[in-house]
């Protein structure tokens, strides 16, 4: 194992592409005990493109650990630099998260989907599917390296069906909805996840799950609440014809829920909606 001391100011860090954002806290922790011991594990890293303004290094592993030398105001950090390519790097990355124990729901679900897209472009000859499919079966049957769902389950200790189900449950939900959840409790509330992936409009699956968290509440109990009355189709059409075809399929609540998050963005006032109300 080759290990160097590597500048900070050369790596790329990435923390806000990685699966999970760095937890401060536990990077303060990590920085207590640098402070104390020094550093004990090198971290990972791989050549940059090599490009004019490119960084020199880009970080594999260990970002807890350069967050901690930031903390401390070090310069420079043991490495290791690996050879892998992006996409090699990014399922590295994947796996370590995929094995820790305190991963929530939503971020589990969301590494079994990236790494399925990665695992697929790295391996094309493990897809199925396609004009020859009967061929490409067989080549799977022959070929060493496993289909997704056979190894990313053999890696968890976990089935293939539980594989498919945490894809299915992240494909069914919105980025932006993915985005707001991140790091609340109902990230890791599967029954919560699965219900919120049923709202298949995107604008209600967003809006409702924002305003959820605002009041403190499952978007499911919000969804129950009982509401006044809201302008019918006369107001959402003054909005535009395309805006309203989507808007008026909504539930009662989820319009109202919208409606309040339009008057916010300063988009339409109170009167209007009082207005348009009366005049329906």
């Amino acid at each position: 194992m080759n290990v160097k001391k590597v500048k900070l100011a050369d790596i790329d860090p990435r923390f806000d592409a990685r699966i999970r954002p760095v937890d401060g806290g536990f990077a303060q922790i990590v920085a207590d005990s640098f402070a104390e011991r020094g550093q004990d594990t090198p971290i990972e890293i791989r050549y940059g493109s090599g490009e004019e303004g490119a960084p020199k290094y880009i970080l594999v592993a260990g970002a807890r650990r350069l967050f901690a030398a930031q903390i401390l105001g070090w310069d420079s950090l043991d490495a290791i630099i690996s050879k892998l390519n992006a996409d090699q790097a990014r399922l590295r990355e994947i796996d370590d998260n995929l094995l820790r124990d305190d991963l929530d729901v939503l971020s589990r679900a969301r590494s079994l989907y990236e790494r399925k897209e990665v695992y697929l472009r790295l391996y094309p000859q493990t897809a199925h599917g396609g004009d020859r499919v009967s061929e490409q079966v067989a080549t799977v049957a022959t070929c060493s390296v496993p289909r997704f769902t056979v190894d990313a389950a053999a890696r968890m200790g976990i089935s293939e069906r539980t594989v498919r189900d945490y894809i299915a449950l992240y494909r069914a939900l919105q980025p932006e909805t993915v985005r707001a959840l991140q790091g609340t409790t109902l990230a890791d509330d599967r029954a919560e996840l699965l219900y919120i992936g049923k709202i298949e409009h995107e604008i209600e699956q967003v809006v409702l799950v924002k305003k959820a968290l605002e009041a403190g509440k499952k978007p499911s109990e919000l969804a129950e609440e009982k509401v006044a009355p809201i302008p019918t189709e006369a107001m959402w059409l003054a909005m535009g014809r395309k805006a309203a075809a989507k808007i008026i399929k909504m539930d009662a609540p989820v319009q109202r829920v919208l409606l309040e998050e339009l008057v916010k963005a300063g988009l339409i006032s109170r009167d209007q909606i009082v207005r348009g109300a009366l005049a329906s």
